[in-house]
């Protein structure tokens, strides 16, 4: 069963919900009898103004004025009501009373005539009874037996109906009694006795005076039931009113034209017989005989009731009888005869009877038509009548209502302008309201939603209402974390209290709203009114509150800043784990101390007394005033740090100081990166100076080496001062080696690589750097060591230092365990290895048993100019890293003070290589050639010393001092059909074009051009990689005759260019 629908915004309809007295509810449209208490219970509850003054005096005056006033509000209104209703109930029940007599007439007037019809039945069947009787005693046929029966049983059947009808009316009844016993006597004396007596086919003689007496009998009952109709007539005359009568004399008339036009048919239908003798002028004039009687008969009937009128009418019928009779039947006969008509008859006597009869149809109409026009006249009199009776009593009544309920519509609009203001304000308040209105029965049934309720659950026209509540809000909260099943019951016990639940919109998407209940009771009807919030946006915001306060605890917790809060008088709130660490407090210990006892820094007087003269009246602002921006905190176990803070106040509503963020971060270790990386730019620019000088102390000892080396091959083998230059070209090769650490030192000697054994160098190294001291080494290589593509010298350099330090680390000698061994890795080797990408390596180990590092110390030995000797140059482990970096490597040191320091290298090994043989031959040995050679230097002496030394081998060589220079002389010759068999570049020039780019051009010019990059500085990986540039040979600086010889000879021969076969250089004078 669906529930009244209610709605808060019909305030013409609408009632008041009142959980108590004096507080107006939502307003909701109501049927029927809830407008008159909404109105009721409006005015007196909030309207308590003084009745409007009426300026008149005495009764009527005040009698006005009490009937306006808001006194006895509700029995004014209700009296209003109450005529109002009177008047109604008056009306309905006039015309239920004029109905019901209608019907109560209607009524009789239809038994009347039942009466009638049932008597004019029996007379029919008596007749019917009499011919079946004579009948059956003419011709004895079985027929008639049977019809007389079932006539005999008619009669009894309709004798009893009529006595059914007629039980009101003893008199009537007496007499239908009476017929009933004439009727039998008739049957058991008359007729069944001579039907029982009469022998087969033989007629039967009927007794005179038996005959007679039937005969009286069945006179006697039609002239009993003829009296019956009689007295119906009367009645149904009694009954009838004005309208009828007319309605009456309108038939009467009627069936007058009928009649008149018989007679005339009559008439006429003679006179065709009399001239033409025709039978069917005959028939035609037996069928007027027949119609006339038949309408006289009707009239008979319908003029019963007026004595008058049924004279007239017999006048009438004896008249047209004398006619037939005297004049109509013999004058037919004559012509049927053939006798003489005129002398049957008196032709002037018929004509004088049908001129009376014509008089007296005539006469009949006049009266008739009378009677018709004053019956009329009073049905309109009495109809008029009547309905003005009824007009005037509706009329009254309909003005006495109007006058009631005008006086309750302007009593009720006097309090409803004072209820506008309120109207308004509950009306915006409801219809503007962010909250969803619920309106719920005490079975769970919705009554009524808000536009706000829609919206939120997506209704639209009050569609769920008749809906259970619970269909909205499927799931509650309750106790439980977890939503529940929702269960009406539940939610009505927590009346007065908020709810969290589980909404569902028409489309069954869920969302959370707090559900606050309330009841109330309206017209004796309980009902509960529920205010439905969407909490979606409020969770959303508290999961992020949350997220975000779990973030920020993530974040404190997890940056290296310490942060510490305190409240308006310096007592700590919180502290992260930061600041755990520099103060040496726990969380738990320090909150609620004092920030001067947990935060220990040194106090800055300045601030302090900055803070004294600005007045701050709390501990949180003499805080702010009086923090430095940098300072030493020391830490509850003694640890002092240098560190550098902040203090940011906390604000409150008000814009006051409710607090202080103070967030300081340890800048100890960064205060020593400073100084270092301080220390590292000046390291940078002497590395800078270094690489310079490096590549101009190449230059010179290039051009004396050459030299040296030049001399030392023309001298006789046993000259004494052979021995001499090759002391002195000895003391330029060790200049050389501290050039190419400078050069590695400053990230400018990129290796030289080439695939070689890494063992045999590894061994020849220790060995050469532990002679003369007092330790001694033990190796442990592995078999088959892989192939590894390294720079000779720079590998060589790497193993020297970290043996020279090691037997450093040794100063009263000791073992150095050297280890070399191929190893693979991977992400599936254990233990992993930081920063090592896997593939294959050879695994270099060098161990020593010194006096170890500490973890300080290991810190920082790679740093550039980093040492502990005193008398070191902190250039060895700098220079080792660069060059393992240089070589894709990785080198890890392991130490522990006392037990001795662990250095492993990682070298890139080419496992699927294999180690190119090399052809024994003599160191000083040189090889000549043919062909033209174009050195490009701008060091003069190093063009003339490679110039005198390819001259002496066989070749011509041709100088240039700039690459723009040596570019333009291998055009001038290429095009001249002399190109130049190879040509030297020094990769550094002067004046914007250097190696690189002189060999572009070149290319641009001879594609097949035989190039040799030479260099004692590199900024790049052009010496190692000189093929990926397109040069077909590489020379470091500074070098010796034969070497350069060497790469000549080689960078021609692979160009398939004729060599002269190698000779020993023979001296010259």
């Amino acid at each position: 069963m669906r529930p009244r629908q209610m709605d808060y915004f019909s305030f013409a309809s609408g009632t008041k919900l009142s959980p108590g007295k004096g507080s107006l509810g939502p307003r909701m449209r109501v049927p029927g009898s809830w407008q008159g208490i909404c109105l009721v219970e409006l005015v007196m509850t909030h309207i308590d103004a003084p009745p409007t003054p009426i300026g008149r005096s005495g009764l009527f005056g005040r009698s006005v004025a009490w009937l306006f006033s808001p006194k006895h509000f509700h029995f004014k209104l209700l009296s209003g009501t109450a005529v109002g209703i009177v008047v109604i109930t008056f009306l309905a029940g006039l015309f239920l009373f004029v109905t019901l007599r209608n019907h109560h007439q209607e009524t009789l007037r239809a038994h009347t005539l039942e009466v009638m019809r049932l008597s004019s039945v029996i007379q029919n069947d008596i007749a019917a009874l009499e011919t079946g009787h004579r009948g059956y005693l003419l011709e004895g046929e079985a027929s008639y037996r049977a019809a007389f029966d079932r006539r005999r049983e008619l009669i009894k059947q309709r004798i009893e109906n009529l006595t059914v009808l007629i039980l009101d009316s003893p008199p009537q009844r007496k007499r239908v009694m009476k017929l009933q016993e004439i009727v039998q006597k008739w049957l058991e004396t008359v007729a069944l006795p001579q039907m029982n007596g009469r022998q087969p086919n033989r007629s039967l003689v009927l007794n005179e005076s038996a005959g007679a007496l039937g005969n009286a009998l069945l006179d006697q009952a039609r002239e009993n039931l003829q009296s019956l109709q009689n007295e119906e007539q009367i009645v149904l005359n009694q009954r009838m009113r004005e309208q009828e009568w007319a309605t009456q004399s309108t038939q009467i008339l009627d069936f007058m034209t009928k009649l008149e036009r018989s007679v005339i048919e009559m008439q006429k239908e003679k006179r065709g017989y009399l001239l033409t003798g025709e039978n069917t002028f005959a028939e035609a004039y037996k069928r007027a005989t027949a119609d006339f009687y038949t309408y006289h008969g009707y009239l008979s009937i319908l003029v019963v009731n007026s004595p008058e009128q049924t004279e007239a009418l017999g006048d009438i019928r004896k008249g047209v009888e004398r006619w037939v009779s005297g004049a109509a039947t013999p004058e037919m006969e004559a012509k049927r005869t053939g006798k003489d008509v005129t002398a049957a008859v008196s032709h002037a006597a018929g004509e004088a009877l049908m001129a009376d009869i014509r008089e007296m149809l005539i006469s009949f109409q006049t009266n008739e038509k009378n009677l018709y026009e004053s019956r009329s006249t009073s049905a309109s009199r009495e109809r008029i009548l009547k309905t003005t009776g009824l007009a005037i009593l509706c009329v009254f009544a309909v003005g006495l209502l109007i006058v009631s309920n005008s006086y309750s519509f302007v009593l009720v609009r006097r309090q409803l302008v004072k209820l506008e203001g309120v109207e308004t304000r509950i009306r915006s308040i409801i219809e503007n309201i962010l909250d969803g209105m619920i309106t719920v029965d005490k079975h769970g049934i919705i009554c009524s939603m808000n536009p706000s309720a829609e919206k939120m659950f997506g209704c639209i026209n009050n569609e769920m209402v008749g809906h259970k509540f619970t269909k909205l809000v499927p799931k509650s909260y309750g106790n439980e974390p977890e939503p529940v099943a929702c269960a009406w019951d539940d939610l009505a016990a927590r009346t007065g209290s908020t709810t969290m639940a589980v909404g569902r919109t028409r489309r069954h998407a869920i969302f959370p709203i707090e559900i606050s209940l309330s009841e109330m009771m309206v017209d004796r009807q309980q009902l509960y009114v529920a205010m439905v919030r969407d909490v979606t946006e409020r969770r959303r915001f508290e999961q992020e509150i949350a997220a975000d306060k779990e973030s920020l605890a993530v974040t404190l917790r997890s940056i290296e800043d310490g942060v510490i809060t305190t409240d308006v008088q310096g007592r700590i709130i919180m502290i992260n784990n930061a600041g755990e660490n520099l103060t040496g407090w726990t969380s738990k210990e320090a909150i609620g101390q004092p920030l001067k006892a947990v935060y220990n820094i040194a106090i800055d007087l300045a601030a302090q007394a900055r803070a004294q003269r600005s007045g701050s009246r709390t501990e949180a602002q003499s805080i702010l005033l009086s923090m430095p921006e940098n300072a030493t905190l020391k830490s509850r176990h003694g640890l002092e740090h240098v560190i550098e803070q902040v203090a940011s106040p906390i604000r409150d509503s008000k814009n006051e100081v409710a607090g202080v963020v103070l967030v300081f971060r340890d800048i100890t270790e960064r205060q020593r990166n400073e100084a270092e990386r301080r220390k590292a730019e000046t390291l940078e620019q002497l590395g800078l100076l270094a690489g310079g000088i490096a590549h101009d102390f190449n230059n010179l000892l290039t051009a004396i080496i050459g030299n040296i080396s030049l001399a030392c091959l023309v001298l006789p083998p046993d000259d004494e001062m052979g021995a001499r230059l090759n002391d002195a070209k000895n003391a330029s090769m060790r200049a050389r080696d501290l050039a190419q650490q400078l050069l590695t030192f400053a990230r400018g000697g990129a290796p030289i690589k080439k695939t070689a054994s890494i063992g045999k160098l590894i061994q020849d190294t220790v060995s050469f750097s532990l002679r003369g001291t007092h330790s001694r080494s033990e190796f442990l290589f592995g078999a088959d060591l892989w192939p590894a593509e390294i720079d000779p010298g720079q590998i060589s350099q790497v193993v020297a230092n970290l043996v020279v330090n090691a037997d450093q680390a040794m100063p009263n000698g000791g073992t150095l365990r050297v280890s070399c061994d191929n190893f693979s890795y991977d992400s599936d080797t254990n233990p992993q290895i930081p920063d090592l990408l896997p593939g294959d390596y050879i695994r270099i180990g060098i161990r020593d048993e010194g006096v170890g590092m500490s973890e300080t110390v290991l810190k920082r030995i790679f740093d550039p100019y980093f040492t502990t000797k005193p008398k070191g140059n902190g250039l060895g482990l700098a220079t080792t890293y660069s060059i393992i970096k240089n070589h894709n490597g990785l080198i890890c040191v392991e130490s522990e003070v006392h037990s001795g320091s662990t250095f492993t290298l990682y070298l890139p090994a080419l496992r699927h290589h294999e180690i190119p043989v090399e052809p024994p031959r003599q160191m000083n040995q040189v090889i000549s050639g043919t062909g033209r050679i174009l050195i490009v230097d701008d060091e003069e002496a190093i063009r003339a010393l490679v110039e005198f030394t390819l001259d002496r081998l066989g070749y011509v060589v041709t100088q240039a001092e700039s690459a723009v220079e040596g570019v333009e002389i291998y055009r001038q010759k290429f095009e001249e059909g002399q190109r130049f068999d190879a040509v030297i570049l020094d990769l550094t020039l002067p004046g914007g074009m250097g190696g690189k780019e002189a060999l572009k051009k070149l290319i641009e010019i001879d594609p097949t051009v035989n190039a040799i990059v030479s260099s004692g500085y590199a900024m790049d990986a052009t010496m190692s990689r000189y093929q990926d540039f397109g040069f077909r040979g590489v020379i470091a600086k500074p070098y010796e005759a034969a070497e350069l010889g060497k790469i000549v000879h080689e960078v021609i021969a692979s160009s398939h260019v004729n060599i002269v076969p190698e000779y020993p250089m023979q001296a010259t004078g």
